[in-house]
């Protein structure tokens, strides 16, 4: 008789959720470079108990997404243009990389989908709702990277946006940068139904680098 899986306690359950949840909203820039965040007002928030916020929060710190204060809050990293420019550097190296593996292996099925997750992108955008616009343009790039079908690429892809979702808070505020027919996704969308991975890989990593040089000279007076 094959043996039974251990079950997962309930309490390691609850902080798995808000350990994702919080990743989740440091990625889509819910909160600010240096923005302090206290333990019991998450716990309040997500109605549980302190321990698994707890959890949760030194599982970031140990993923160097936060910055432990004390034993009650923890802090989103300040501002640093060093970090920015080199986590932008790999993005744009293994977005690249899964931009040009998607063209050699999607389906038209694939191309629908993030054609359909760039319009609602854009349609979000023109009616002025930038969070749902980020939360879109999020689910676009990891998408991309997810039909490259290299989970490894993923994984690593993921911490990124992990780490520079802070600073991409200043988007929120800022003018759009290309009118909706410029966009570089439409660009990666081409490649891809095309199977022409190196203009996949030059337009997504030009829309990582337009992006990148707006929020660097945004960010620090933004967190004034």
């Amino acid at each position: 008789m094959a043996e039974r899986e251990p079950e997962v306690p309930s309490a390691e359950r609850v902080a798995g959720r808000v350990h994702q949840w919080l990743r989740q909203e440091l990625m889509r820039s819910r909160f600010r470079p240096g923005e302090k965040l206290k333990l019991r007002q998450l716990a309040e928030e997500l109605g549980v108990s302190l321990t698994p916020v707890r959890e949760a929060i030194a599982r970031l710190v140990s993923e160097n997404a936060l910055e432990q204060l004390d034993h009650r809050s923890a802090r989103v990293p300040l501002f640093c243009e060093a970090r920015l420019r080199e986590v932008c550097e790999l993005r744009m190296e293994l977005e690249g990389k899964a931009a040009e593996r998607a063209a050699e292996r999607v389906t038209p099925a694939d191309v629908a989908r993030l054609s359909a997750i760039h319009a609602r992108m854009t349609e979000a955008r023109l009616a002025d709702r930038r969070p749902e616009m980020m939360r879109e343009n999020e689910y676009f790039h990891l998408t991309l990277c997810a039909m490259a079908g290299m989970p490894v690429l993923l994984q690593i892809v993921e911490n990124l946006w992990l780490r520079c979702g802070p600073f991409n808070f200043a988007l929120l505020s800022m003018r759009l940068l290309h009118r909706p027919e410029e966009h570089p996704h439409n660009d990666v969308i081409r490649g891809l139904a095309s199977g022409d991975g190196a203009l996949a890989r030059l337009a997504i990593q030009r829309d990582i680098a337009v992006y990148a040089e707006a929020i660097r000279r945004r960010v620090p007076a933004a967190t004034d």
